[in-house]
C-alpha cells in the first residue's frame, strides 16, 4: 500500500481520490489512515502529533467536586433565605415555639456555605487555570456531560418551581412569605442554569497556519 501512495501521489493523486480507491478495494479506513501519516512523515521528516484526549480521571474529579459543593453551598443559601423569609414573614396561625429552631437551621445551614462555598471557588479557579492552558479541554466530554447533567437539575428545579407558583396562583393561596420562597429558588436556581449555560459556550480556539 505504501509503494501505491508513494506512486499516487507523485503523479498528483490526491488524499480523497487515494483514501476513496483503497475503501473501494476492501481496505481499513484505519489502515488507509495510518498509511497518509506514514507518508506524509516520510516525506516531512516530522512524525503526525498525537492526539491527547482532553477528559481525564482528574478532569472528572474536579468538574464532579464542583458540581456536587455547588449543590451544597446553593442548598445552604436557600436555607438560609428560607429561615429569614419565616421570621420576616412571620405566619400567625403558627404556634410562637414554630421559629425557636430557626437559629438551628440557619446554623447548619451556614456551616454548608463556610465548608463548601470555599472549596467550590476553589476547584473553579483550578478548572479556569487549566483551561487557559490548554484549551482543548472546553471540548473534553467529561465537561460536557457533566454540565449538562448540572443544567438539567437546574432546570428541573426551575420548572417545579414555576409549577408549585402557579398552583398556588390558581388556587388563590399566594402569600408573600411563599411567593419570597418561590423568588428565591428562582434566582439561584436561574443563577446557576445561566452561569453554565453561557459556559458551554465557549469553544476552544482553531489554531490556524501561517498562510491564513
Amino acid at each position: 500500500m505504501q509503494e501505491f501512495l508513494d506512486a499516487a501521489k507523485s503523479k498528483g493523486a490526491t488524499d480523497e481520490i487515494l483514501a476513496q480507491l483503497l475503501r473501494g478495494r476492501g481496505w481499513p479506513e484505519e489502515d488507509v489512515h495510518r498509511a497518509l501519516a506514514d507518508h506524509f512523515e516520510a516525506r516531512s521528516g516530522l512524525r503526525v502529533p498525537v492526539y491527547k484526549r482532553s477528559g481525564s480521571a482528574r478532569d472528572a474529579f474536579l468538574y464532579l467536586l464542583s458540581f456536587s459543593t455547588l449543590a451544597i453551598w446553593a442548598f445552604g443559601l436557600g436555607s438560609v433565605m428560607f429561615a429569614l423569609i419565616d421570621r420576616w414573614f412571620k405566619d400567625p396561625l403558627s404556634q410562637n415555639n414554630y421559629y425557636t429552631g430557626t437559629y438551628y437551621q440557619i446554623a447548619d445551614s451556614l456551616a454548608c456555605i463556610i465548608v463548601a462555598f470555599p472549596v467550590y471557588i476553589f476547584a473553579m479557579r483550578f478548572i479556569t487555570r487549566e483551561v487557559a492552558i490548554h484549551p482543548e479541554k472546553l471540548e473534553s466530554g467529561v465537561r460536557k456531560w457533566l454540565t449538562y447533567i448540572a443544567l438539567l437539575i437546574a432546570a428541573s428545579i426551575l420548572v417545579g418551581d414555576l409549577i408549585t407558583f402557579l398552583t398556588s396562583f390558581l388556587r388563590g393561596e399566594l402569600t408573600a412569605r411563599f411567593v419570597a420562597k418561590v423568588a428565591t429558588v428562582l434566582v439561584i436556581a436561574g443563577g446557576v442554569f445561566w452561569y453554565y449555560m453561557g459556559s458551554l459556550g465557549k469553544r476552544a480556539p482553531v489554531s490556524r497556519s501561517a498562510d491564513e
